[in-house]
């Protein structure tokens, strides 16, 4: 889910910074990479039963070496566990259009060509779409377990973590504190969430260190 919101900061930095650019007037091609993005879907009001079987998550077993944290051992070991049923394919046509519209961008900026943008990163559209399709699940998976457990954000962790959570996505992504505290408070309550859905995980699973090669 971390690379979720990483994908999710950059698209927000992409469109404001493609807004700010039509606010000054400027209605050069870059600016109508926006057009090409799909709004995203409200993944919490679907029926995820349709989209995913959820496997098991709570009073399991799960093998914990010194180079992974917890966290991301227990995420790892639901997302493996859970069956994709169907991909709602506008949430995947978000991510995959964000993804272009990302390396459009560059490639306007570098008076380059998209084409060739990626085929020098060594990049597909077939592995954008993998990508996508690998982000819409963690979205599933997510709200699943929100749902299941009835994980909610409080005003309370909203006021009392903001602060550490901005100083992390500064860190994080190298944006400025100003910058994220007047725009990206949407990413870091997401982030809040899934954080706090993963220690609940966390709590109800056993962790057994395994020694390395």
């Amino acid at each position: 889910m971390k690379r979720t919101i990483a994908f999710l900061a950059a698209l927000a930095v992409l469109l404001l910074v493609l807004g700010a650019c039509n606010k000054d007037g400027d209605t050069s091609a870059e600016t109508t990479v926006t057009e090409k993005i799909s709004e995203p879907m409200d993944i919490s009001s679907l029926d995820l039963s349709l989209y995913i079987k959820l496997g098991e998550y709570k009073g399991i077993e799960i093998s914990l070496n010194s180079d992974t944290s917890r966290g991301d051992a227990v995420w790892k070991k639901v997302l493996e566990g859970t069956e994709v049923i169907q991909y709602p394919e506008e949430q995947v046509k978000y991510y995959f259009e964000g993804t272009v519209a990302q390396y459009e961008y560059l490639a306007k900026k570098g008076n380059n060509t998209y084409e060739n943008i990626i085929s020098e990163l060594g990049v597909t559209e077939e592995m954008m779409m993998e990508e996508a399709r690998e982000l819409t699940k963690e979205d599933l998976v997510l709200h699943a377990l929100i749902k299941a457990e009835n994980i909610t954000l409080t005003d309370e962790d909203k006021q009392n973590n903001f602060e550490r959570y901005a100083k992390k996505f500064v860190e994080d992504y190298g944006y400025g504190e100003e910058y994220v505290r007047e725009n990206m408070s949407e990413q870091i309550y997401d982030t809040m969430l899934f954080d706090k859905t993963i220690e609940k995980l966390i709590t109800m699973n056993t962790f057994v260190e395994t020694q390395g090669d």
